[in-house]
């Protein structure tokens, strides 16, 4: 794409596209048909409580949105214990859809490669039982990360990260904010940058699974693996070697993506006959990550193509 071409042009393109999916970069007028499918909640990283996040996005005019928490549907399961849902487990709120969803935080190499899945059968045990896994190596990795803060004059309580989390998946931006509460830093971001990011002082591993593993992981709980803005991971060869573990699409509307990389994914998509997704990645309106619900997403027949992909499986 030329420096010349607009927002909207692609959004044309995107809307003639062979792909099996079609929808918008950000809101084009009315919100009615717009759908944002990558939103976090406090059941991980997020500040607004997932009653919070859904008020908010019926107040928009949202089509639909998913809920996609790092390694628990605790958000989206909360909502299922008050709104019916139809057998793809999609929860219908005041005309509102909440299509589940979660973020897999996978390890490739030295970096960080997460894969998104869409409806994932909730009551798959050998899933859930996965993701108690990878949270309870969450909780380890923020022990020894607070031993490590600590070791450096850097001290923050186990307590108050294990409270500032609110919900089911503690991490690293907890053990950020506490710090920032400390005036250690600035910023959550100043916080991974100096101390927690890989490679900083205060960085500590914890088990990841392999970009296959998660893949195959969501496949086999009847979900959509598609890879999470890929942008940020900056390895695109490796999308041939996703597809042979399964992968099934590329979120292609986000904020790490300007309009150049939006429309290179969605040819890559559009060539590997891959379904295309997007979404705020919201998780504050002050976070540096992510952008507000309702500014990056697809339009409402994207979700039609995700649905008959789940369809087809269950």
């Amino acid at each position: 794409m030329n420096s010349s071409q607009t927002q909207s042009q692609l959004n044309q393109e995107y809307r003639g596209t062979s792909v099996p999916a079609e929808g918008s970069f950000s809101r084009q007028g009315n919100y009615c048909d717009f759908c944002d499918l990558h939103v976090h909640t406090t059941a991980s990283d997020g500040h607004l409580t997932p009653k919070e996040v859904v008020q908010h996005s019926l107040e928009l005019g949202l089509r639909a949105i998913s809920i996609c928490d790092h390694d628990t549907m605790a958000g989206y399961l909360e909502l299922t214990e008050e709104f019916s849902q139809d057998k793809l487990g999609v929860v219908n709120v005041n005309g509102l859809e909440l299509i589940p969803g979660i973020e897999i935080n996978s390890r490739w190499e030295q970096s960080e490669l997460h894969i998104l899945g869409y409806f994932i059968d909730p009551g798959d045990g050998s899933f859930l039982n996965l993701l108690s896994q990878l949270r309870r190596s969450r909780v380890e990795r923020v022990q020894v990360t607070v031993e490590k803060l600590a070791s450096l004059g850097k001290p923050v309580e186990l307590s108050r990260v294990l409270e500032l989390s609110q919900g089911d998946s503690v991490g690293r931006p907890h053990i950020a904010q506490a710090m920032v509460e400390k005036g250690y830093v600035s910023t959550v971001r100043e916080a991974f940058e100096l101390y927690l990011g890989i490679g900083k002082p205060a960085y500590v591993d914890r088990r990841h699974l392999s970009p296959a593993q998660s893949i195959r992981a969501i496949r086999e709980a009847k979900g959509i693996a598609v890879w999470a803005h890929p942008g940020i991971t900056n390895a695109d060869w490796l999308l041939t070697e996703l597809m042979e573990y399964g992968l099934q699409g590329i979120e292609v509307f986000h904020p790490e993506h300007d309009i150049g990389s939006q429309q290179k994914y969605l040819h890559m998509a559009r060539e590997n006959r891959l379904v295309v997704t997007g979404g705020s990645d919201f998780h504050s309106a002050t976070s540096s990550e992510g952008a507000m619900i309702g500014s990056y997403g697809i339009s409402y027949d994207g979700v039609q193509a995700l649905k008959r992909m789940a369809s087809a499986v269950r």
